[in-house]
């Protein structure tokens, strides 16, 4: 996420338009819902579809609270992703401008009129990060501009675990997209791993994973939180494709997991930690 120079439209060129509309305070229950249709229309499974508006009420309540009062967001699809632009008009009134600094603005530029909107874990622009594939946000005298993507995957495999043994590992592969309708599965999976084998060797290959949605991250979160509970069990992802294993350290949640760039990498990792 970067936060410099001018607030400007940087989508103009990118896909065509398939939303504008303008938001305030007493007008974001609308947004959602215009969000909504818009993303599931486009074609966003249900799981990325609430993620979407979730990423957008975040930026554009961030924009009514710590910017102008109101904002405009507009959204453009292209082949490969829908793009939206969350922007506010600058610094409110002085009489309405916030007290505190926020907890957090990377790479901070300092610009006279702009007002900062807040990152704080589990809110706004931090939780707009675990959830979008891209995100950005730059201020300027003009206002705030966050600019976020949402990838459309193409049509492909089904869910699918397919269970295997690697060098006195198990290996737990998985096909297809995770998420809001795949995700218990796995963690149902490595809780029978889990409960059969307690010092579990796991890698998890996730080579031929098509995506995620916040709960298929959320089911790899706390799949390596339950083996992590469990010592000498431990679990190690393999494969990640590349455009995930980007969107896992964007979000700050890479550090969380031990990743290895084949499922052969994988088990010698937990090979090579055997007391």
């Amino acid at each position: 996420m970067t936060t410099d120079g001018d607030a400007r439209p940087a989508l103009s060129s990118q896909g065509h338009q398939i939303l504008d509309q303008a938001f305030d305070a007493g007008s974001l229950y609308a947004l959602r819902a215009a969000v909504a249709a818009h993303a599931s229309d486009a074609g966003l499974s249900p799981g990325r579809t609430d993620d979407l508006v979730i990423a957008v009420h975040e930026l554009a309540a961030n924009a009514v609270r710590h910017g102008a009062g109101h904002g405009r967001l507009r959204i453009r699809r292209s082949d490969q992703a829908l793009l939206c632009e969350i922007s506010d008009d600058g610094a409110p009134p002085p009489a309405s401008a916030p007290e505190e600094t926020p907890q957090e603005t990377p790479q901070k530029t300092e610009t006279p009129g702009a007002a900062q909107w807040r990152t704080e874990p589990g809110h706004g622009l931090a939780l707009v990060r675990q959830v979008a594939d891209q995100t950005s946000l730059r201020s300027g005298p003009s206002g705030t501009l966050a600019t976020i993507s949402f990838g459309l995957a193409p049509s492909g495999p089904p869910f699918r675990l397919d269970h295997r043994d690697l060098d006195h590992c198990a290996v737990l592969a998985v096909t297809g997209p995770l998420d809001l309708a795949t995700a218990s599965q796995l963690t149902q999976a490595i809780d029978r791993l889990l409960a059969e084998t307690p010092a579990l060797k796991l890698v998890l290959d996730l080579e031929g994973l098509a995506g995620w949605d916040s709960a298929g991250l959320a089911a790899l979160i706390t799949a390596q939180q339950r083996v992590s509970a469990r010592p000498p069990a431990r679990m190690v992802l393999a494969g990640l494709p590349d455009h995930l294993e980007k969107h896992l350290r964007q979000a700050r949640l890479a550090d969380r997991f031990t990743l290895a760039a084949s499922s052969a990498a994988a088990a010698g990792e937990l090979s090579s930690s055997e007391p």
